[in-house]
């Protein structure tokens, strides 16, 4: 596929506000398209479409109270939190590369699984959080952060 016919095929199930925050959209609009990676673009779009199930990235935009779920931009919570913290924060979701987002009917967990079984579908390899503290999480991050020794689909604790 053309990186043409990934935009045309992801924007049949997502709009931008579901990839960026309010603010984002507020300055950039249509335009905050640019800032995510075709890679995890891609693989969403593969995902949304071999699931047949609706995906929950971000939900500002009808009142829910999610907006760091895909683009972490600098002037985002999080990142100001991270930063402060660690003075240099890299992410797959600055990098415009990573969504964390449920699907409906599915835990964490089957999505994960999921994924698992349908590695040789996905165009690129795929980082998932795994378990938090020890704990699995109950929602899914994934990023397409390639490390050549990483398998295809790669869980990872934090």
């Amino acid at each position: 596929m053309t990186d043409e016919e990934i935009l045309q095929g992801i924007k049949e199930y997502f709009c931008i506000e579901e990839f960026v925050s309010q603010k984002v959209f507020k300055k950039h609009g249509e335009n905050a398209w640019q800032f995510l990676s075709i890679r995890l673009l891609h693989t969403m779009l593969i995902i949304r479409e071999d699931l047949g199930k609706s995906i929950t990235i971000n939900n500002w935009k009808w009142g829910g109270k999610f907006q760091q779920r895909g683009l972490r931009s600098n002037v985002g919570y999080i990142v100001l939190k991270m930063v402060k913290r660690m003075r240099i924060y890299l992410s797959g979701h600055v990098l415009g590369c990573a969504a964390d987002f449920d699907v409906k009917g599915m835990t964490s967990i089957e999505v994960r699984q999921y994924l698992k079984g349908i590695h040789k579908k996905l165009p690129y390899k795929i980082r998932l959080e795994n378990k938090m503290n020890g704990k699995p999480i109950n929602w899914c991050h994934l990023d397409c952060i390639s490390n050549e020794k990483n398998k295809k689909v790669y869980l990872f604790n934090v």
